[in-house]
């Protein structure tokens, strides 16, 4: 009896899985219905994309059911199940076992994860409405971008708190427009050319 190309690599991959809590194997996966793709694994991170029914992605690890995707455009985190193997990619069944690995995929992973060393927190980027991180705040994921401040965080940002690995670009303008500044680090101030004066930011 022949073994199918893909149960080879499900075989491979779990003993991989077993020495490593983080594997980085890629698995071919298309859409099955239109998704949000999240900055985290969960409905409570961010959108920063949408993942179109019959789109190819690569996933390259999941978490209880949600798998991280490599794409065209923002990489990020979908649901599993909203994940299956592609048509037309070989045997059916490679086909049948890659869509039974995608959906076990997270469950094997999640425990290994959940038994040794937990995966590093999102970083992410605080913005204060006061100088040295006073007043009112709100943070985001890095990942997140906001075009249009609107109510009352627009023109009202004054100093910043970024997350070691987290970068942020703050604009004047919406959309990115106008005077833009980049920082990888913390601000207590801003300058005077954009403090109290951003309309809009993106998180790397």
């Amino acid at each position: 009896m022949t073994i199918p190309n893909f149960f080879k690599l499900l075989l491979i991959t779990i003993f991989a899985l077993a020495a490593s809590a983080m594997s980085a194997l890629a698995v071919s996966a298309v859409a099955k219905s239109a998704v949000n793709v999240r900055s985290g694994p969960g409905v409570n991170y961010a959108k920063i994309d949408i993942l179109l029914a019959g789109q190819s992605v690569n996933v390259t690890q999941c978490q209880g059911n949600w798998c991280y995707v490599e794409k065209d455009g923002p990489d990020g985190w979908v649901s599993g199940k909203y994940l299956t193997a592609p048509t037309g990619s070989g045997s059916n069944a490679d086909d049948a076992a890659a869509k039974a690995f995608i959906e076990m995929f997270g469950s094997i992973v999640g425990g290994i994860i959940q038994s040794g060393t937990p995966p590093p927190a999102t970083p992410k980027v605080c913005f204060y409405n006061g100088i040295n991180y006073t007043g009112s705040k709100f943070c985001v994921n890095a990942g997140t971008n906001n075009n249009k401040l609107v109510g009352y965080w627009n023109n009202k940002i004054s100093s910043l708190k970024v997350d070691s690995g987290a970068s942020v670009t703050i604009c004047r303008n919406y959309y990115y427009g106008g005077a833009c500044l980049s920082y990888n680090n913390n601000m207590p101030a801003l300058p005077a050319i954009i403090n109290n004066q951003t309309s809009s930011f993106q998180t790397f």
